[in-house]
């Protein structure tokens, strides 16, 4: 699991936190995994209703 998030998983980048959370980046970067995490699931749901 660790080998595949390192290979896929972005480096954290404050740019894309809300303004809010840019002096706390362990709940920035939990924030945008979580919404980045969620995209994906709605993007699989949608491909699997097109059949």
């Amino acid at each position: 699991m660790e080998e595949l998030f390192l290979a896929w998983g972005p480096a954290p980048d404050p740019g894309q936190w809300p303004e809010y959370l840019r002096e706390d980046p362990v709940r920035g970067y939990g924030l945008f995994c979580f919404c980045q995490g969620l995209a994906l699931g709605l993007r699989r749901s949608e491909a699997c209703r097109r059949d």
